[in-house]
């Protein structure tokens, strides 16, 4: 299920880029405010949280040099879990504001409106554009030490690993896997490199264009559930431009 978002700015304040963990913060304190039981479940979950959110849209973006300057913009919100939506548009409908981190001093919002979106159909290939920067990450050895290592779309691994956590990730959700797992990304473009400060470590991510060729319950769980790590921090959460 997605929910599309719209907020509105109630102050002249620009927002730092790096947003996403201040996002990622309140929509956590909305779903408490209205499912303290599913916030709990999902805050003290070790593993994988079923969710995932979009880069801000600005609808009407000002010229600012130190941050983001807008008064109204929407972000998509979307989970496999039909629950956990409709409790985080119940928790933001029953208070309606909220704020971000500023420059400054903090920048308030109102949310304006929540629609729930019709849930697309899918074949066996889809092409996706990326809404959020896919962060997918591997352990390497430097310097006799294993250390976490960023991936980039250019090295195999990146999609070795994107498939292999989609199907973890669908496993664990549904517990029982796919009943076809097949996963092939046979095409990418518009890959814009990008690093994301989420607290006080910077994420070294991509946006992109996918086409994928995959079971349609794969592709259904990606467009739901995101692609790659980090999801609940707002990574990985992808749009359909086109179905095969």
């Amino acid at each position: 299920m997605r929910g599309k978002i719209t907020i509105l700015k109630r102050s002249n304040i620009p927002i730092d880029y790096n947003y996403q963990y201040e996002i990622a913060s309140m929509l956590y304190k909305k779903l408490a405010e209205s499912d303290v039981e599913l916030a709990n479940e999902t805050h003290s979950h070790k593993g994988f949280k079923f969710y995932t959110f979009s880069n801000l849209i600005l609808e009407d973006k000002k010229r600012c040099e130190t941050g983001l300057s807008f008064n109204r913009a929407h972000f998509f919100l979307s989970s496999p879990d039909d629950r956990f939506i409709k409790s985080f548009a119940e928790g933001l409908l029953m208070n309606p504001e909220f704020y971000l981190k500023g420059l400054h001093r903090r920048a308030d919002f109102t949310i304006e409106r929540i629609e729930i979106l019709t849930p697309p159909q899918f074949k066996n290939e889809c092409t996706f554009k990326t809404i959020s920067p896919i962060y997918i990450k591997t352990q390497r050895y430097h310097n006799g030490k294993i250390r976490e290592t960023d991936l980039y779309p250019n090295e195999p691994k990146f999609y070795e690993n994107m498939h292999k956590n989609l199907v973890e990730r669908y496993t664990k959700f549904y517990n029982k896997p796919p009943e076809k797992d097949y996963f092939d990304t046979i095409k990418t473009s518009n890959i814009k490199p990008k690093r994301i400060k989420i607290a006080e470590n910077y994420r070294r991510c991509n946006l992109m264009n996918l086409q994928i060729q995959a079971a349609p319950q794969l592709l259904k769980f990606a467009y739901d559930a995101g692609l790659g790590e980090k999801n609940a921090m707002g990574f990985g959460c992808v749009e359909i431009i086109n179905t095969g």
